[in-house]
């Protein structure tokens, strides 16, 4: 595979990729969230654990987002309303 014109090895891209980031893990207030999603909204102002639920923490951003556009926390928004529908759709 190549990166950026080099080649590399499997355990390189895993690297590269930096997979842990993105990864969503089950937070201390039951949250399923990405270490990523957690940097972007504590730099936004948002503490995800003052929260009882995720739509009540997606109703907060998305009100934020109307007032003052941030890409990286419109993206967040877009994922957790993704999670969300998925959780309680019945299938």
């Amino acid at each position: 595979m190549k990166v950026n014109n080099k080649d590399i090895d499997l355990d390189m891209a895993i690297n590269y990729a930096n997979i842990d980031n993105v990864l969503l893990k089950r937070r201390d207030n039951g949250f399923l969230l990405s270490d990523y999603q957690v940097e972007v909204l504590k730099r936004n102002g948002f503490d995800y654990n003052n929260y009882a639920s995720i739509n009540e923490l997606l109703f907060d951003i998305e009100d934020y987002l109307n007032i003052e556009f941030d890409q990286e926390l419109d993206l967040i928004s877009s994922e957790l309303a993704e999670l969300i529908y998925y959780k309680d759709t019945k299938k």
